[in-house]
C-alpha cells in the first residue's frame, strides 16, 4: 500500500502524486493550514485526491494506525 504526504510549497507536483497513489489505491495525506507556505497542501486537498488533513504533528500516529490495521 502506498502512501502519500504532502506538506509545504508552492506547485502542483504534490496533487499529482497524490491523485497517482489514489488511483492505485494508497492513502493520502496532506498538511492543516500549519504549513509555512500553505499553496501545495491547499490544492492537493481541493483536488479531492487526499483523505486526511492533518497538523504535521498529528500525522505519523495517523500512519502508525493505519499501518496496525493493516496487519489484521
Amino acid at each position: 500500500c502506498a502512501v502519500g504526504i504532502v506538506l509545504s510549497g508552492y506547485y502542483s507536483d504534490g496533487t499529482e502524486g497524490c491523485k497517482h497513489i489514489k488511483a492505485k489505491g494508497g492513502k493520502t495525506f496532506a498538511q492543516d493550514m500549519s504549513a509555512e507556505v500553505g499553496y501545495m497542501p491547499l490544492n492537493a486537498q481541493a483536488s479531492g485526491c487526499v483523505d486526511f488533513v492533518l497538523p504535521l504533528n498529528e500525522i505519523p500516529n495517523k500512519l502508525k494506525r493505519l499501518a496496525a490495521a493493516l496487519k489484521t
